[in-house]
C-alpha cells in the first residue's frame, strides 16, 4: 500500500469514528430522560473513567468496521453490498453496550437510546461514505489516486476487459500491461505467461491483477498466479467464465475464505427486499384492519348467497416452487374442482392457465366479487405468513403449473408470488404470453418505487374491471 493510500484510509478511519461519537452524543441529547436541553450534554463533567469507556468502545466499532471489510475496496461493488457490511458492523458494535449496560450501569442506554443511536450511526457512516467515494470518483477522473493493474487473459475477452477499465475513469484503474495467454493451456505456454507476471511485479508496483480465463481449462495457470500475488500481498481479482448470462446475475460470496460465484435470476437477498417484507407486514396488517367490517359482510353474503364454506383454499406454487395453501373467499358452487375436466373444452385463455368469461360454476356474489377482486383479501393472511408478498407474479395452481413447457417461463417462480401483479394493472386479459412477459419484466426491473407505482395503479384498475372474471 502507498503512503498516499494509507493516508486516505487513515482519513476514512478518523471520519468514521467521528461520526460514530457524534451519533453517540445525539442519541444521549434526544432520549436520555433527565437532560432538560441538548446543551446539558456538553456542559457535563468528564469524568476519567468515562473517557477510558469512551476510547474502548470507539475501539469496538473500529474492530467491527474492520472485520466486516468495510475498509477493503468497493470499486466494483454494488452499493447494497457496503450497506449490508454496515449494517452487520453496526449490530456487532452496538451489541456490547446493550450487554454491558446493566453491570456497568449506563442509565442512558435506553431501547429508545438504542434505536436512536443505531438509526443515526447507520445513515450517518452511509452517507458520509458515499460522500467520499463520491468525491474519490471526481479525483481518480483527474487522474490521481490511480489503481495499476495487470491484466492476464485470453484474447478478445482481455482486451474487453481493458476496453470497460478504460471507459469508467471513475474507477481509477491505470492499466499497465495485458498479458495474453493465446489460447493455450499447454505447460509452456503457462509457463511464459506466469513469467512474464513474475518479471512485472519485480520491475514496478502494482496494486492489483486481473484473471479473465475459462475456470475449465485454466484452473492451473489461475491457481499459479493467485499463489505468486498472495506471497506479494497483491490483490487478484478473477473474472471467472463460467456461462454466458442472459438474465442472472453473479455476486461474488465466501464460505471458509473460500470463493464462491452466486449466480441468480431474482432479486438478492438485500437491504430492499427486507424493506419490501416490512411493506408487506406494514400494508397487509393496515388492509385487514381498514377491510376489517367489508370482510365480515363479504363473509355474510357469501354464506348467504349459496351453500358450502365461506372460504375457499387451493394449493397454489409460490417462491422455488414451493406449494402453500392460498385462501380467498369463495366465489364457485361447492364441487367446482371437480367439474373443471369437463369444462376444459371451453377454456378461453391461451397457454396452461384455465380461465372463461361466463363460467357457469361462479356464484352471484362470486361474479361482483370476483369483477372487483374482493375475493382475494384474505390473501392478506398468505402475506403475513411470508407465503405472498403485496406485489409479484400472481401465484398459479399446481394444475397450470403441472402445463407449463417452456422453461423460461418458469423464472416466474424466482419471486415470492403477489395479490396484484404488473399483467393486472396494465393488462389482465386472459393472454399467458403477454402475462409471462409482464412478469419478466418485474422480475428484471424490481424495485421498491416499482411495487409502490403497482400498488398505486390496482385500485383503478380494479375499479375498471377490465379482463376480470
Amino acid at each position: 500500500m502507498t503512503p498516499r493510500r494509507r493516508a486516505l484510509l487513515t482519513l476514512v478511519k478518523i471520519v468514521d469514528l467521528t461520526v460514530v461519537a457524534f451519533s453517540f452524543v445525539i442519541a444521549v441529547a434526544a432520549t436520555a430522560p433527565d437532560m432538560a436541553s441538548w446543551l446539558e450534554v456538553l456542559e457535563m463533567r468528564i469524568k476519567l473513567h468515562n473517557v477510558f469507556f469512551v476510547v474502548a468502545y470507539l475501539g469496538c466499532w473500529h474492530l467491527a468496521l474492520n472485520g466486516c471489510g468495510l475498509y477493503r475496496s468497493y470499486r466494483l461493488s454494488a452499493l447494497t453490498r457496503e450497506l449490508r457490511d454496515l449494517g452487520i458492523a453496526m449490530v456487532v458494535a452496538v451489541a456490547p453496550l446493550i450487554l454491558l449496560s446493566r453491570p456497568l450501569r449506563f442509565q442512558y442506554v435506553t431501547p429508545q437510546f438504542v434505536w436512536a443511536f443505531s438509526g443515526a450511526a447507520f445513515i450517518g457512516l452511509a452517507v458520509e461514505r458515499r460522500l467520499l467515494r463520491a468525491f474519490g470518483r471526481r479525483v481518480r477522473r483527474y487522474g490521481r489516486n490511480l489503481t495499476r493493474v495487470v491484466i492476464v487473459g485470453d484474447g478478445n475477452a482481455a482486451l474487453d476487459l481493458m476496453a470497460q477499465l478504460a471507459r469508467r475513469e471513475d474507477l481509477g484503474y491505470e492499466i499497465l500491461e495485458v498479458v495474453e495467454t493465446g489460447g493455450q493451456a499447454d505447460r509452456n505456454a503457462s509457463g511464459a505467461v506466469v513469467g512474464r507476471v513474475a518479471m512485472l511485479l519485480e520491475q514496478q508496483p502494482i496494486d492489483e491483477l486481473f484473471v479473465v480465463l475459462p475456470l475449465d481449462a485454466s484452473q492451473s495457470l489461475i491457481r499459479t498466479l493467485i499463489a505468486i500475488c498472495e506471497e506479494q500481498g497483491i490483490t487478484v481479482r478473477v473474472m471467472a467464465q463460467v456461462a454466458a448470462l442472459h438474465w442472472a446475475r453473479a455476486i461474488p460470496d465466501e464460505i471458509e475464505g473460500q470463493p464462491v460465484l452466486t449466480i441468480h435470476t431474482g432479486p438478492p437477498d438485500s437491504l430492499r427486499l427486507v424493506a419490501k417484507r416490512a411493506i408487506d407486514i406494514g400494508g397487509a396488517v393496515a388492509g385487514l384492519a381498514v377491510f376489517g367490517l367489508l370482510l365480515v359482510v363479504i363473509a355474510i353474503v357469501v354464506k348467504l348467497d349459496s351453500a358450502g364454506p365461506i372460504f375457499f383454499a387451493q394449493e397454489r406454487v409460490g417462491l422455488n416452487r414451493r406449494r402453500f395453501r392460498a385462501y380467498k373467499f369463495r366465489t364457485m358452487t361447492v364441487g367446482a374442482e371437480q367439474m373443471q375436466a369437463a369444462l376444459e373444452p371451453l377454456n378461453e385463455a391461451n397457454g396452461p392457465v384455465f380461465k372463461i368469461e361466463h363460467d357457469p360454476r361462479v356464484t352471484r356474489a362470486g361474479k361482483w366479487l370476483r369483477r372487483l377482486s374482493l375475493d382475494e383479501l384474505p390473501q392478506l393472511m398468505n402475506v403475513l405468513k411470508g407465503e405472498m408478498s403485496l406485489v409479484g407474479p400472481r401465484p398459479l395452481p399446481v394444475r397450470d403449473v403441472n402445463r407449463i413447457d417452456v422453461r423460461w417461463h418458469k423464472r416466474r417462480f424466482s419471486v415470492k408470488p403477489g395479490i396484484t401483479c404488473l399483467w393486472q394493472v396494465n393488462s389482465r386479459l386472459p393472454e399467458f404470453d403477454e402475462w409471462i412477459r409482464s412478469d419478466m419484466e418485474y422480475i428484471d426491473n424490481w424495485s421498491l418505487a416499482l411495487d409502490l407505482k403497482i400498488l398505486m395503479k390496482t385500485i383503478p384498475a380494479v375499479l375498471s374491471g377490465q379482463g376480470a372474471h
